[in-house]
């Protein structure tokens, strides 16, 4: 397959291109890093059978602060994607997440997933979803401008001798998953194409406190423990 991969250079773009290129498929990023965006030109995507559509505004509390950019990017972007794939005769892959709590995000990833089954359902566009869970992995961004992650979060806090932070009594629980495994899901999934969902999750729900204490288990208990916050908005305790 040619495969073109919406927000490659990103966190989960970079393990999805290594899984095509290690499946032997021909694989490409296409990404504003490199001057593309897809609210603009889309010709860069010429010549893809699929398209894996991962470009996206991410955040949970940070997105009800820009909720129309959320909307234009996660929305129009998917509705734009989806438009080039009926017309060029690919199919797409759509990333989505479990409906685990209502923010701007989980709004923008429902509707986006919607548009992708409509347009399979009414003009045949090969469509399949992956839903992931918890991704974690080398090179997942850390810092302002960046969602807050609870890998790296706790992974930095414990390095720089701060106290973890928690938001809520840490009783939710979490599904951690590999950025390797959803990368590769991804391209599995290039080869259906008849709206099926995929989880990409171990099955393994950890509660927040649990991961905490493995993470200062790791660093030796060099810190001051746990520090416990106020949920955010846009955030319930939740189960997996």
């Amino acid at each position: 397959m040619r495969i073109a991969v919406t927000g490659g250079s990103g966190f989960l773009g970079r393990a999805t291109i290594e899984a095509a290129e290690n499946a032997g498929h021909d694989v490409w990023a296409f990404d504003r890093s490199d001057g593309n965006d897809v609210l603009g030109d889309l010709s860069a995507l010429d010549g893809a059978n699929v398209v894996v559509h991962l470009a996206g505004v991410l955040g949970t509390a940070e997105l009800f602060e820009d909720p129309e950019n959320a909307v234009d990017v996660n929305v129009t972007g998917t509705l734009r994607i989806l438009q080039w794939c009926r017309e060029n005769g690919a199919g797409y892959v759509g990333i989505t997440m479990p409906p685990v709590f209502p923010s701007v995000y989980t709004a923008t990833k429902v509707c986006a997933q919607s548009l992708a089954s409509m347009w399979h359902r009414e003009f045949g566009v090969p469509v399949s979803h992956v839903r992931a869970f918890n991704a974690y992995g080398p090179g997942q961004a850390y810092g302002p401008g960046h969602p807050q992650k609870i890998l790296p979060t706790f992974a930095r806090a414990a390095w720089t001798g701060q106290p973890l932070p928690v938001w809520g009594d840490g009783t939710q629980t979490v599904d951690l998953v590999h950025a390797d495994d959803v990368g590769r899901m991804l391209v599995d999934a290039a080869q259906h194409g008849d709206d099926a969902v995929f989880d990409a999750g171990t099955g393994e729900a950890v509660t927040v406190n649990e991961v905490a204490h493995r993470v200062l288990d790791q660093v030796g208990n060099r810190v001051d423990g746990i520090t416990y916050l106020p949920m955010r908005m846009g955030e319930e305790p939740t189960t997996v």
